[in-house]
This record gives structure tokens, sequence and C-alpha cells, in this order.
């Protein structure tokens, strides 16, 4: 039986891994890889698939879609060609919110995840990611703060259905927060989207793993990050449990990677990296 390889010899090994080794691995290999353009490049251009296509085994982007221009109708056509030219698929709008949008103001949000909606169908994209992070969170303690929102997604929610998408919902909550909301939307189109390393890093002890382990397959998309470190470097999460979690849950939907990178160049190479670890546990 093979063994997992510790941190020195991954990356001893990982230095010499070639890019058809990767490319021939990700052709097999039951998961999906995407890469974040907010951490690829410091300013959107329709280039980053280009960009996302020089590194072997990413076969995905989640787009900036505010910061990207991607409700304009030109602009987001000119992203779906590039797409289509570098033949990687756009699979999640991150970044729906204009400076100042939270799902607090739940008229405003509404307005732009239908915004987010529209865009994500001319690219093709599965998700629309909705975020939420401590004070733009809403408190699951008060129905004045998670009754709107839940009236909100529910009329965004058939929309999405409609076109075949997915509101993904990435917020600072607990697994059985998060299970609370749900039900109260209680609409197969709004679901989990699942960030580990963010859950833990908001002070949720253990719950970066226990959601994977009961969410699981409802899970829409994933993040993959380790702040400012790369994956197989120790940080609050432990990966190879989080890995073994995600395998026994039956999740089956993309990976995104939001890692951080001092510049294009060490994306593209730390990015070669980060899979290669990953193929340690999930290929």
């Amino acid at each position: 039986m093979s063994r997992m390889l510790n941190r020195r010899e991954f990356i001893v090994a990982s230095s010499a891994l070639t890019a058809a080794a990767i490319a021939g691995w990700a052709a097999d290999a039951p998961i999906k890889l995407a890469h974040r353009e907010g951490n690829m490049l410091r300013e959107s251009t329709p280039k980053v698939y280009e960009m996302a296509a020089s590194i072997p085994g990413i076969s995905g982007l989640e787009v900036q879609t505010v910061r990207s221009n991607l409700w304009d109708r030109e602009m987001a056509l000119t992203y779906k060609k590039e797409s289509l030219k570098w033949k990687i698929r756009t699979v999640s709008m991150g970044g729906s919110f204009p400076a100042g949008g939270t799902l607090l103001k739940p008229h405003e949000a509404e307005d732009s995840i239908r915004k987010s909606l529209v865009s994500g169908e001319i690219l093709g994209a599965g998700v629309v990611l909705v975020g939420g992070f401590r004070e733009t969170c809403p408190r699951m303690d008060d129905e004045a703060s998670y009754g709107p929102v839940v009236e909100m997604l529910k009329r965004v929610a058939p929309m999405a259905a409609d076109i075949g998408m997915i509101i993904g919902l990435e917020l600072s909550l607990t697994t059985d927060e998060y299970l609370k909301l749900l039900k109260l939307v209680d609409h197969p189109a709004v679901r989990a989207y699942w960030d580990a390393h963010g859950t833990e890093s908001m002070v949720h002890q253990g719950d970066g793993i226990r959601g994977i382990e009961v969410i699981g397959k409802d899970i829409c998309q994933m993040h993959l990050k380790n702040g400012r470190k790369q994956m197989w470097e120790e940080d609050i999460i432990d990966w190879p449990k989080t890995f073994a979690a995600i395998k026994k849950s039956g999740y089956d939907n993309w990976f995104a990677f939001e890692t951080a990178h001092a510049s294009p160049e060490a994306c593209i190479e730390q990015t070669k990296r980060n899979i290669a670890y990953v193929m340690q546990y999930l290929g």
C-alpha cells in the first residue's frame, strides 16, 4: 500500500512533477479543479483564461462578477469567448455584490444576485457565490436579521432553478446555523458554498470539517485555501483529515483554489504544487 508523503518529501517530489504528469492525472481524476480570478491577477482581464490554461490540472475559473464588469453583457460575452477559446469553463460567479452591498440589505442584494444570474447564464456558470461574513452575515438567533434574507432567497431561487444555476451561500455560520438557514429557505437552488479554512478561521472550532461531514454532497462548490501559506504548509486546517471527509461525503462538485500569490508567475508555479498536494489525497 502506498503512503502519503510527508511535508519535506512532498516539496522535493512536487518540484520534479512534470506538466504531463499533472495533465494526465487531471484527465482521469474524478475531481474538478478551478482557480479564483481575484487571486490570480490583481486587475481583471479576459486573459485570465489563457493564464488558467497554462496551469496543468486547472479546467475552470471562478470569476469576479462586479470587479470584472460582468453585469455588462458585452463584457460577459468577451469573457465567454475567451472561455471557449482556451477550453476553461467558468464554473462560478464570485464577488457578486458591489461596494457596500451585503445580504443584510436584501432589496439591493436581490438585484445584485439577479444580475449575476443573468451573467452566469451567458457564461455557462453553475453557481452564483453569495458571501456574508461576520457583521454582514445574518444572525441566526435573531429573526429580524435572518428573516428578510430568507424571504429574499426564496424570491430569487426560482430564477436560479429556471436557468439551471445554484445560489451558493458562503457565510460565517456554524454547521447547525447553515442547516437552519437552508431549511428555512427550503429550495434546492440555494445551497452551501463551503470554505473549510474560512469557517475555521472565524472561530468555529471543528466546523470546517464538520460541515463537510454533515452537509456533504449537498454542498454546491468548495474553496481550497490556506491563508497566505501553501496548502502543504501547516495551518489551522488539517487538510489530510479534510480531504478524507470530502471523499467520505460523496461530494463531487468543483473545487476552486483561493490561494494567495505574490505574482502571476508565482500563482502558476505554486498552483502546480497545490494540485500535486491535492492529488495525493483526492486523485
